[in-house]
């Protein structure tokens, strides 16, 4: 390989850092607890003693690791260590709680080993436990899930400290890894709920770093970004770290936290961010705080917000001034990355779901018929690039369904053009719920729900909210011959779903609706655009 080579690696690139800036913050994690930083040395040193382990575990090149902790310290050592090793870090986070989503990406993925902490009560491996029975020696033995060998327990609450461990592992046996080869699998739902599996090679989260930090207008490696998305979502990743080597600041899910808006305020001001990335939702609580607190530190001075993950609106304006002085409205998919953006600053430039325009991606919006259509009209939004994925992991009819004959990736939003060439995306062609940055589909939460004894049919849709796009709101027939209550609903099904207040991930309705029938469409079908409607007007849910 040439130098130019072994330089677009993941590995490779965490290695330059460590020689150029070796004791540079660029890992900061905050919880009540404290403060735990990690040094590009020290991210160096760590990931490639867990490669080691990783080895010492008889992982090979190639193979899958799936990783269940959030963000921590942890997360980021082991995902980048898992990609020093030469292996494919697989994001694994749950919805369900039964588990059943967490074994449904293990096995997809044909996942050899499973990171885990099992000292994190309600944590991911408490879900997986009941499908994968009795652990020996960190081996598993489970036909329901037959490629999975090795369980690598990462815990932090019971005295240990794993990442002190690691010192005391040896060296990684060299590996050579190419540009093209899978770093990592992105998760995105699929129309039964469950993931189908993105993957991204090195140079491609190479090339989206870069993408990232010029499409927000990033250029200052001694400033600070704030973020407060999953490290294994693609809204997550860390972009500033791997393109300029940028501190990163971020909430240690692994510990508590009392007062969110509070202590992400002291972040902002203590770091002097300015960048955060946040959704609209959380902006608003944000808000609230500063004004009670009355001192934001002249955040409204330096801050830029990038929301993320759900449509952009006029109303937005009224952060600019409280905690930040410019906005950016984000648009992306699994698929892809970050697609485009918008900064905003004057109340002029908020305009509902402006997404900006995209300088590494192709975009057009076309009709019914896959034909190009002019500005100010709505139609599918269509990418193409570098950029795009090739195509989805051991599922070649989804990846077939997915792209144009002649290879445009088919979004399934809806969107158009304005006069200028800016992008507007205002939602989604299916029944999908955009519950903010998240998307829920329908059909698999309909069918937890249908368990429920007081429950005949149920349809779930969204109704409007002013933050996160949409809330989740199941309109219920209920059982004949029996006298049932939404509250009665309500207490048997809310326990089905996972419930993250931090990064709001929950596919749990807000709202249970009693309805006597549905409303039909001439074909017979359920007109769900109608009961949407009547359950926005039950909830008195408005815009």
């Amino acid at each position: 390989m040439s130098v130019d080579e072994v330089q677009q690696t993941i590995p490779a690139r965490v290695k330059q850092w460590s020689v150029t800036h070796p004791d540079k913050e660029v890992f900061i994690f905050y919880s009540d607890e404290g403060r735990r930083a990690l040094t590009c040395e020290d991210v160096h040193n760590l990931s490639t003693k867990f490669a080691a382990l990783l080895q010492r575990r008889g992982l090979k090149q190639g193979d899958v690791v799936c990783n269940t902790l959030t963000n921590s310290p942890e997360r980021l050592i082991t995902d980048f260590g898992i990609m020093t090793a030469g292996c494919v870090a697989a994001n694994a986070q749950a919805l369900l709680a039964d588990g059943t989503d967490l074994l449904h990406v293990i096995n997809l993925s044909r996942c050899r080993l499973l990171i885990g902490d099992n000292t994190l009560p309600g944590g991911a491996w408490d879900l997986l436990t009941p499908h994968l029975g009795e652990i020996m020696d960190l081996k598993v033995k489970s036909s329901n899930a037959p490629k999975l060998e090795i369980v690598e327990f990462v815990g932090v609450k019971g005295g240990g400290d794993y990442l002190e461990m690691l010192h005391q592992e040896g060296d990684p046996v060299p590996v050579e890894i190419l540009p093209t080869d899978t770093a990592l699998y992105w998760a995105t739902s699929g129309s039964t709920g469950f993931s189908k599996l993105v993957p991204k090679t090195h140079e491609m989260l190479l090339l989206l770093s870069s993408s990232f930090t010029k499409m927000f207008q990033i250029q200052n490696e001694n400033d600070a970004l704030y973020s407060d998305r999953p490290l294994g979502w693609g809204g997550g990743w860390p972009y500033v770290f791997i393109d300029i080597a940028m501190p990163q600041i971020l909430t240690d899910a692994r510990g508590s936290v009392r007062d969110q808006a509070h202590l992400t305020l002291d972040i902002l001001q203590k770091h002097k961010c300015t960048v955060a990335i946040l959704t609209l939702s959380f902006m608003g609580k944000l808000a609230e705080k500063a004004t009670s607190l009355g001192n934001t530190c002249g955040l409204q001075q330096r801050l830029m917000c990038i929301a993320t993950g759900q449509p952009f609106a006029k109303h937005c304006f009224r952060f600019i001034g409280k905690i930040c002085h410019s906005m950016a409205s984000a648009y992306g998919i699994t698929e892809v990355g970050y697609v485009s953006s918008c900064i905003c600053q004057k109340e002029e430039d908020f305009e509902d779901n402006v997404v900006g325009r995209s300088s590494h991606v192709e975009v057009k919006v076309v009709d019914e018929q896959f034909e190009n259509i002019g500005p100010g009209k709505d139609g599918q939004v269509l990418l193409h690039g570098q950029c795009v994925f090739k195509g989805y992991v051991y599922n070649p009819e989804a990846t077939k369904a997915a792209f144009t004959d002649d290879g445009w990736l088919k979004t399934n939003d809806i969107g158009h053009f304005d006069e200028k060439g800016r992008l507007f995306v205002e939602g989604r062609r299916s029944d999908a719920i955009m519950h903010g940055e998240y998307i829920i589909y329908p059909s698999w939460v309909e069918k937890k729900l249908r368990t429920c004894p007081y429950i005949s049919e149920v349809m779930v849709l969204p109704v409007p909210h002013p933050d996160m796009c949409h809330e989740v709101c199941a309109c219920v027939i209920p059982t004949p011959n029996m006298d049932v209550t939404t509250k009665m609903i309500k207490d048997h099904c809310d326990p089905m779903f996972i419930s993250d207040s931090l990064h709001e991930i929950s596919a749990k309705p807000t709202y249970y609706v009693l309805v006597g029938s549905f409303p039909l469409r001439p074909t017979g079908k359920p007109d769900r655009r109608a009961l949407s409607e009547t359950a926005a007007k039950m909830t008195s849910v408005r815009p």
